[in-house]
């Protein structure tokens, strides 16, 4: 947390608002984007009751913090706040210098979705800037009803960054926004693009690269994914390699930047390209395959081309080949602490060996993940799925070894005396105790009944049958609120 943040945050618990605000205003002209400190601001406009101020810096905060959780609470804190009055000095805060801003497409055969694409963004760019790689469909006549749009033809040569950077070459604005002719512009975000541009731009040597949310829409689902760059200023020696899941690079250093800063912002574009009738008819993992296979002869010790193609083969269900895939992988990320999709190649790699019920190795790959990011949801959520897999797989065998327990009294005669509890009601009570765990409740409680009947005296019984009651009171209660 900055120092700032806490302090703001402590005047704010005091109650102390318009101490806050000052600070708040202050910090948000240094470092306009942070979000947090947008956010710490609309609270102490919230306290002091002006409804509409806080809301515009909350919505300020959401577009520089767009997975950002606190929105659906503030909204509700918003709902009971008065509007208040209109504040020139607050209003102010949220100007920014104007930049221009460019669209750029690269097509081929794009007939079913383009007009949809276009439709979505005529107007909000300074320029539309069309590479298309050879199209026998209606695409380019489709692109004539489009006068303002600027279409340059090429051919395909197995690469699509060289699409994308002819397309950049002919770029004329300060930024460019990439869309792929299968999404469209949420219409909500329109604004949001100059706005972020120009947030972003003057951060000296670092590099700013904006991340959208991808709207992925698949079987009637949507699912929004910000892990895809897509602003960039372009006078900054940008450019794009890779023949296929091209990656951002700079002159100096490649895809595996230290001087570009990677940010979601709340620009949303919807895509359609997951949904099988698409993939089917575009044939994309087979040249998907192809093209990775190629870069990874080319750039042998490139482990971001490992793994995408360990990713695609896995998507393939071809796990074997795609764990070689993610071990090259991690074998050339070791000379290269820059390749920042480590804790994916790990996750990937515990799915793989999950399957195949290797245990150990699986969690080994999750823990490695945690090692780089011990917060990783992920890795967090697989062990534990693991760990009770595993579990279940020790209750089974436990079972079996309280049966094998039961049988032994048939057939064993060593010269150790056997603990006839075991057979008279100790086996009983543990299998209960399974029961439990597999939560198989009402089995259990009629198990501990049959013992108790036996042995009524039983303290441990009526510690166990307590907690069976308790549970069916709690069970009835549930069904009466239903």
């Amino acid at each position: 947390m900055h120092p700032r943040h806490e302090m703001i945050t402590h005047l704010l618990k005091q109650q102390r608002y318009q101490e806050a605000e000052a600070h708040a205003i202050e910090h948000v002209r240094l470092f306009p984007i942070d979000g947090q400190g947008w956010v710490l601001l609309g609270e102490a406009l919230l306290h002091q009751q002006n409804g509409e101020m806080a809301r515009l810096m909350f919505e300020r905060a959401h577009l520089l913090d767009p997975e950002a959780t606190w929105m659906p609470s503030a909204y509700r804190e918003l709902g009971k706040t008065p509007i208040g009055v209109v504040r020139q000095d607050i209003i102010d805060l949220l100007q920014t210098k104007p930049v221009s801003v460019s669209a750029a497409i690269i097509v081929k055969n794009e007939e079913r979705c383009i007009k949809r694409c276009l439709d979505s963004i005529i107007g909000v760019f300074d320029e539309i800037v069309v590479v298309d790689s050879g199209s026998t469909d209606q695409t380019l006549s489709i692109l004539t009803d489009y006068p303002t749009v600027k279409v340059h033809q090429t051919v395909w040569n197995d690469s699509f960054s060289q699409l994308r950077n002819e397309a950049l070459a002919r770029v004329t604005s300060d930024w460019v926004f990439w869309l792929d002719a299968d999404e469209w512009l949420h219409p909500e975000d329109q604004a949001n693009i100059r706005t972020a541009a120009a947030l972003y731009s003057g951060l000296g040597h670092i590099i700013p690269v904006l991340h959208v949310g991808l709207i992925n829409q698949v079987n009637g689902t949507e699912v929004c994914d910000y892990s895809v760059p897509r602003l960039f200023p372009v006078q900054r020696g940008l450019y794009y390699s890779g023949r296929i899941h091209e990656q951002i690079a700079t002159q100096e250093e490649g895809i595996f930047t230290s001087n570009v800063l990677h940010k979601p912002t709340k620009i949303r574009v919807f895509h359609d390209g997951y949904e099988a009738f698409v993939k089917e008819d575009k044939d994309k993992f087979s040249r998907n395959i192809h093209l990775l296979r190629l870069m990874t002869q080319e750039e042998p010790e490139n482990s971001g081309w490992w793994y995408f193609l360990g990713r695609e083969t896995m998507s393939l269900g071809d796990y074997d080949n795609a764990l070689d895939y993610l071990r090259k992988s991690e074998e050339y990320a070791r000379a290269n602490p820059k390749f920042g999709r480590m804790p994916e190649v790990y996750m990937m790699m515990t799915r793989i060996l999950a399957s195949r019920n290797e245990w150990e190795q699986a969690e080994e790959c999750c823990r490695k993940a945690l090692k780089l990011h011990p917060d990783f949801p992920d890795a967090r959520y697989a062990l534990a799925e693991m760990q009770m897999r595993k579990a279940r797989l020790l209750l089974q065998e436990a079972e079996g070894h309280i049966e094998a327990a039961v049988e032994g009294f048939e057939t064993y005669r060593g010269t150790v005396t056997a603990d006839r509890d075991i057979l008279a009601w100790k086996a009983d009570i543990l299998k209960a105790d399974l029961l439990v765990h597999s939560g198989k409740i009402a089995e259990a409680g009629f198990l501990l009944k049959k013992v108790r009947q036996s042995h009524p005296k039983m303290m441990v019984l009526s510690n166990k049958l307590a907690f069976f009651d308790l549970q069916r009171r709690l069970l009835d209660q549930y069904n009466q609120q239903r």
